[in-house]
């Protein structure tokens, strides 16, 4: 008998393992070695809106840098005495609020703010606060071993109309993760992907990125990917110093896919991936020169697809 020959099941498993290895390779460039340049953001505010039949979705991100001193003063409020991360020279906020109105019930509206580091998107502390219907408010502190979450809602009615501060349901929670697995010896946030998206050396087609995102509950890792330039229809004003102009008509965006899946977690039924509502198909269309998010398009579960248009922005000449 011939040693040197391969039997059938080792053949199988040697394909198997090389295609695993395939797949890690096109999941970009690891979060790892991903360095942002800040410089590269000239935006401060962006605002979106989506009009359909029975939906009205608005959208304001605003972004700043935020002082060191109040961050340690915002941190000291952990419930489990976590202890303070070590910071680099700057902490970021942005904040996303959504509006959304549908003609069949009471406008809901959906506020986050984000603290993190700038130059590796690493996520430090985060809040989700939602009000109109099933308020809920839930407060997120980032460590190397995971996330702590306060959640706290209305025990009734009463509750319900006053300042959050004053729920009285409150459960504490800890969802740990492992940042030894590839590519994730950071943690970033979902709404930090439109920050991304201008910092990063996303330029051509071709060009590719993955990170950890953690969601509500567990880690997803999120690969985005330049696809090429696709010619898009578009009217907002930008505000300068200078003054505002109304931008309308054709122009090329460079368009970026998204795609996520669930890493290992405690779930017993792993979550799905979510941006800005979105959950499916989700694309979005930047300004190649100023990297300034032109739409956002996905499927949102109950509404389907929809498309957010930029209506406006303020750019911070540097």
């Amino acid at each position: 008998m011939d040693s040197r020959r391969i039997s059938p099941a080792i053949a199988c498993i040697l394909a198997f393992v090389a295609l695993i290895c395939l797949a890690g390779q096109g999941w970009g460039q690891s979060f790892s070695h991903l360095t942002l340049d800040p410089d590269r953001v000239l935006w401060s505010r962006l605002s979106f809106r989506a009009k359909r039949a029975v939906v009205d979705v608005e959208v304001d991100v605003r972004l700043s840098p935020f002082s060191t001193a109040e961050f340690q003063s915002i941190w000291r409020t952990n419930p489990k005495s976590i202890p303070l991360p070590s910071l680099g020279q700057e902490v970021y906020d942005i904040s996303v609020n959504r509006v959304i109105d549908h003609i069949f019930s009471p406008p809901v509206t959906l506020s986050n703010q984000v603290l993190f580091e700038p130059n590796q998107a690493e996520t430090l502390y985060r809040v989700r606060l939602r009000r109109g219907k099933d308020d809920i408010k839930r407060t997120y502190w980032f460590s190397r071993e995971g996330v702590h979450r306060l959640r706290t809602k209305p025990s009734n009615k009463g509750e319900a109309s006053g300042d959050p501060a004053t729920w009285t349901d409150v459960r504490t929670s800890f969802y740990p993760y492992d940042l030894a697995q590839p590519g994730c010896s950071q943690v970033t946030d979902p709404m930090l992907l439109i920050y991304l998206l201008s910092a990063a050396r996303l330029d051509k087609k071709g060009d590719s990125l993955s990170l950890c995102v953690f969601g509500k509950q567990q880690l997803h890792r999120v690969r985005m990917q330049v696809k090429g330039l696709q010619t898009l229809e578009v009217d907002y004003s930008e505000n300068r110093e200078e003054g505002k102009v109304q931008k309308k008509g054709k122009v090329d965006g460079l368009r970026i896919t998204f795609e996520a899946q669930s890493l290992h977690s405690n779930l017993k039924d792993a979550e799905n991936f979510s941006f800005l509502g979105f959950h499916k198909d989700i694309t979005i269309d930047i300004d190649p020169e100023l990297r300034i998010p032109l739409q956002v398009y996905g499927r949102i579960p109950t509404v389907g697809a929809v498309t957010l248009k930029l209506s406006g922005v303020e750019i911070q000449d540097h």
